[in-house]
C-alpha cells in the first residue's frame, strides 16, 4: 500500500532528511500546493506537478532532487499553474497545454477512423452515410494534419460563419459531422479533451418546400423524353409516380415488387417502419420494361457494378438533365414532395397523402394502418394522370411555339 500524501515545507534539508519507504510516499509542498515529491522505495526522489485539467488529474513529472532545486521546482510548478489558469480564462478553447500531442490523432485520422468503426458498423445505409461524410469533410480537409487538440471552438466558430455566409445548411451539416465526430473520439478513448464544437449554435433552417410546378412539369417531361440514360428517365419517373425516397427507389429489390397486385412493399424505409406504396398504370409499366431486360438472378431495379449492387448516385445526369430542362433550384427529393403537392391539390386528404408517402405520425399511426390502400392508391393515380395531362398539354404548346 502507498502510504497517504503529507505536506511539508519544501527545503532541501527537509527533503534529504525524508527516510526511504517500504513503498512509495508522496508529500505536499505547503507554499506551492500544486508542486509534490514522489519518494520512491528505491530512494529516487522526484518533483511532480499535479492539478486536475477537464476533469481529468493530470500529473507533469518537474525533475527529480538534488539535481533540480526546490526554488527552481516551485519556478516550474507555478509556469505550470499559469498555463491551467490562461487555458481557464480562455473557456479551454486554446490548445491544451496539457495534452500529449505525441500519441495524439490528427482530424484526418479520427475521420477515417469514425467511418470504419461508426458509419460502416452502425449507419443504416452505411454506403451512403460513408459517401455523405467525405463530401461534408472536405470543408474541414484544411484541417486534416492537425492534431484534435489544435482545433479550438474559435476555430469552429469562423468555419461555421464562413460556411454559413453562403449556404447555412451545409454549414449546419459540417458543424454536426464535427461534433459527432469528436464524440467519437472521447467514447472510445482516442482522445480526452473537450469537443470543440459542443455549444456553436446551428444556423436555422428553412423547411423546404419546393415541388415540381405546372409551369416546369412539361420542360421535364420533354427532357426525360430526349434522356439518354434509362437509370435516370425510370428513376425520375418512378420518384414522382410513388412519392418514395431517393434511397428507396434506387434499392428497390424485385422480390418486394408485386406487378400483379401493382404493389411496392418499402421494407426497410428511413422512419423504420415498412409501408406499400401502389403502383400507378405508368409505374408497372416503367418496371414491367426493366424486367424484360432483367439479368437472371440478379436481385436489384436498379443494377450496378459498384459496391452495393445497385446504382447509389445520379448527381450528375440529374443536374444535366435540369439545365436541359430550364429547371433551377429542384433537388431529386423535391420529387417526392411533387406527388403529395399534386394529391393535395386534387382535394385527397392528409391521412390518405401520409398514408401513401409513408409518414411517420404518433397521432395518426393507428388510423394509417387502418387505411384501405383503395384511396390512396385513387389518390396517387388522379394526381399522376394530372400531372400527365398538364404536361402534355403545355408541351405541346412549346412545341407549336417553337414551330
Amino acid at each position: 500500500m502507498r502510504t497517504p500524501a503529507s505536506y511539508m515545507l519544501f527545503t532541501a534539508r527537509a527533503i534529504e532528511r525524508i527516510p526511504t519507504p517500504e513503498k512509495r510516499a508522496t508529500y505536499h509542498d505547503v507554499q506551492v500546493r500544486d508542486l509534490g515529491l514522489r519518494v520512491e522505495a528505491t530512494g529516487r526522489k522526484c518533483f511532480f506537478w499535479f492539478r486536475k485539467v477537464l476533469g481529468r488529474p493530470t500529473f507533469k513529472l518537474v525533475g527529480t532532487f538534488p539535481q533540480t532545486s526546490v526554488q527552481e521546482a516551485r519556478g516550474m510548478a507555478m509556469e505550470l499553474s499559469g498555463q491551467l489558469d490562461k487555458f481557464r480564462r480562455n473557456d479551454y478553447q486554446t490548445p491544451n497545454p496539457f495534452q500529449d500531442h505525441r500519441t495524439e490523432p490528427t482530424l484526418g485520422r479520427l475521420f477515417e477512423q469514425y467511418t470504419a468503426m461508426q458509419l460502416r458498423q452502425y449507419a443504416k445505409r452505411a454506403e451512403a452515410a460513408e459517401r455523405e461524410a467525405r463530401y461534408v469533410f472536405k470543408h474541414m480537409s484544411a484541417w486534416s494534419d492537425r492534431k484534435l487538440g489544435h482545433i479550438t471552438r474559435r476555430d469552429v466558430l469562423d468555419l461555421h460563419a464562413d460556411i454559413g455566409e453562403k449556404h447555412r445548411t451545409q454549414a449546419n451539416r459540417v458543424l454536426q459531422l464535427l461534433k459527432a465526430m469528436y464524440g467519437f473520439a472521447q467514447r472510445t478513448e482516442m482522445w480526452s479533451g473537450q469537443n470543440p464544437a459542443m455549444g456553436v449554435k446551428l444556423f436555422h433552417e428553412e423547411k423546404r418546400t419546393r415541388f415540381v410546378q405546372p409551369d416546369e412539369l412539361p420542360r421535364l417531361f420533354m427532357a426525360l423524353r430526349d434522356e439518354p440514360s434509362a437509370d435516370l428517365r425510370d428513376f425520375v419517373l418512378l420518384c414522382l409516380w410513388t412519392g418514395a425516397r431517393k434511397s428507396d427507389v434506387l434499392s428497390m429489390r424485385w422480390e418486394n415488387v408485386w406487378l400483379a397486385d401493382n404493389r411496392w412493399d418499402i421494407p426497410d424505409p428511413k422512419n423504420n417502419e415498412p409501408y406499400p406504396v401502389p403502383l400507378t398504370p405508368e409505374a408497372v409499366s416503367i418496371l414491367s420494361e426493366r424486367l424484360k431486360v432483367r439479368r437472371e438472378g440478379n436481385p436489384w431495379v436498379f443494377p450496378s457494378s459498384g459496391k452495393s449492387g445497385h446504382v447509389t448516385d445520379l448527381k450528375k445526369r440529374w443536374h444535366a438533365l435540369l439545365e436541359r430542362a430550364g429547371i433551377e433550384d429542384l433537388h431529386i427529393h423535391d420529387l417526392r414532395r411533387t406527388l403529395g403537392s399534386w394529391q393535395a391539390a386534387q382535394g385527397s386528404s392528409l391521412l390518405v397523402i401520409g398514408k401513401s408517402l409513408g409518414h411517420k405520425s404518433t397521432a395518426a399511426t393507428q388510423i394509417y394502418a387502418r387505411l384501405n390502400l383503395d384511396p390512396v392508391r385513387a389518390s396517387v393515380e388522379a394526381a399522376t394522370r394530372a400531372m400527365i395531362v398538364a404536361g402534355a398539354k403545355e408541351a405541346k404548346a412549346l412545341e407549336a411555339a417553337k414551330a
